[in-house]
């Protein structure tokens, strides 16, 4: 329990920095270039998916770790291939929860720790968006 315990907490906080650094990078450059309104939201769009799935590699890494200590296990539709990991990382993350690959063991705490996660990070780019979006309707309207 300890080992998950401690790698679910080191891959929130990675993963939180990691969008944090990657979300607001892409806003401050964004804001400061003189493009149409529209391509810098699709830019902004793109930047913020792919923060997402940064995200989505660190917990699926972690699974991995996990699984290499022997604390857990995913079992179900899985065989145990990166992409099945991934796969299950993505679809814990946004939160979706199909349930044909299930984690056993102690990598439920992880995958807890990354819906949580999730959810958080995909609200934090919506409000981010917003924020940056309002800033552009501003600086057109003065």
């Amino acid at each position: 329990m300890i080992f998950a315990t401690v790698i679910a907490a080191l891959t929130f906080v990675l993963s939180g920095a990691l969008h944090y650094i990657i979300v607001s990078g892409a806003i401050r450059h964004l804001g400061a270039v003189s493009y149409h309104r529209g391509r810098k939201l699709v830019l902004a769009l793109c930047v913020s998916g792919i923060a997402h799935i940064a995200a989505v590699v660190l917990y699926a890494a972690a699974y991995g770790i996990g699984r290499a200590l022997n604390i857990g296990e995913l079992s179900g539709g899985a065989s145990g291939s990166a992409m099945d990991v991934f796969y299950f990382s993505l679809v814990t993350y946004t939160s979706l929860g199909l349930g044909d690959i299930v984690p056993m063991g102690h990598l439920r705490l992880i995958a807890g720790i990354e819906a949580l996660n999730g959810f958080l990070l995909i609200s934090c780019s919506a409000a981010m968006l917003f924020l940056f979006m309002s800033g552009q309707n501003q600086a057109e309207e003065q």
